[in-house]
């Protein structure tokens, strides 16, 4: 790493801040689950003018954010609205995508409204909660600026804010670039036996997409394959990356949501997106229909459709910001880059990511 590990951070931010309003690659989202296609987003629905609803966030002074954003690029993005909305406190927790939805539903069946802001990688029942009262109905103002697929459906409930895609990563300093992984079916390779690790299926939505990608192409039994190749899990990108930079493992199938911020720090990691398919898992953010502080919620998410609010989702978080015309992350590359990107939810109905993870947790001998 670098002496200033902020350097290649601070230098990116820059570069980025400085193309807004030039002419950016956006993101491309050829196969949608719930696209809309691509004409304009419809204008805010009707309801308080902006200047009111900004004027009671700022009386209201609070948002609970709920968010799997990878430590710490939440709190960085927190810091950067609060640079703009600094009466605004924003208090942000970060849980792996199937907790958080986990966590939000049982608050909610309990009565209990704490979270103000939602913003992860859903599953189904996200989709289920636009029928079930998890949701306000409104329009961000922002949205005009983005194709009609920003608002999930015409619902104006949910609000893709950006993506991560799922890749292969190494430790350059431990993997000759010969023996550099290639491919998805490069990490059943018995020469990785005990050098490779991935988030495990049960604990998030992306691994259980890749999974069911791999079945599609016909790799067979995956799970009883990486079993074989003595695979080892981490809690989440974050605890992957660290593992392969520690040397703890060689090679990860991670979500790509820590990498291009590590990338920008100088850590010796090569990286691959397969040639054959790729999964992306779109970030969907809505406020809570009965959120505590419903006004300084909308405020938040407003500020993260925003310009400025796209920059620092990928400044920080790592991911492509959803919004046409930003520049493009500073070391990894566009969606429209990748060969076939599929929305993982296409591939796993609920049926689908049960029978994932119940295979999975059998295999590997996880109650």
């Amino acid at each position: 790493m670098k002496n200033d590990p902020q350097h290649g951070r601070r230098s990116a931010l820059a570069a980025m801040l400085a193309g807004i309003g030039g002419v950016g690659s956006g993101l491309a989202l050829p196969v949608l689950a719930q696209g809309t296609g691509s004409k304009a987003a419809p204008a805010p629905a009707a309801g308080p003018a902006w200047p009111v609803v900004e004027a009671a966030g700022k009386k209201e002074a609070k948002v609970v954010f709920y968010h799997n954003i990878t430590p710490p690029g939440g709190e960085l993005v927190v810091r950067e609205f609060r640079k703009e909305f600094p009466g605004i406190e924003v208090e942000a927790t970060r849980f792996a995508s199937a907790a958080l939805i986990e966590r939000f539903s049982t608050e909610f069946s309990a009565g209990r409204h704490l979270a103000d802001v939602v913003l992860t990688v859903p599953d189904e029942r996200i989709f289920d909660g636009t029928k079930t009262g998890w949701m306000a109905s409104w329009v961000p103002p922002e949205a005009k600026n983005y194709p009609a697929s920003v608002n999930w459906n015409s619902r104006n409930m949910l609000f893709h804010i950006d993506t991560a895609r799922e890749a292969i990563i190494w430790n350059k300093r431990r993997v000759r670039p010969a023996d550099a992984p290639k491919d998805w079916t490069d990490l059943f390779d018995p020469k990785w036996k005990g050098r490779i690790g991935m988030n495990p299926p049960w604990r998030s939505v992306g691994p259980q997409a890749v999974v069911a990608l791999w079945e599609k192409l016909g790799y067979g039994d995956t799970a009883a394959k990486l079993k074989a190749n003595d695979v080892r899990f981490f809690e989440g990108s974050g605890g992957l990356l660290q593992a392969v930079l520690r040397g703890d493992i060689d090679v990860a199938q991670i979500s790509d949501l820590p990498l291009n911020v590590a990338l920008q720090d100088g850590a010796p990691l090569g990286f691959v997106y397969s040639p054959t398919a790729n999964v992306m898992s779109l970030g969907w953010a809505y406020v809570a229909a009965k959120a505590a502080r419903p006004n300084a919620a909308k405020v938040f998410v407003n500020w993260l459709l925003s310009a400025r609010g796209q920059i620092m989702i990928q400044a920080y978080a790592g991911l492509p910001g959803s919004r046409p015309g930003i520049p493009p992350l500073s070391h990894l590359p566009p969606t429209a880059n990748l060969a076939n990107p599929i929305d993982g939810l296409t591939l796993i109905p609920p049926a689908k990511q049960k029978q994932i993870v119940d295979h999975w947790r059998s295999t590997f001998g996880v109650l």
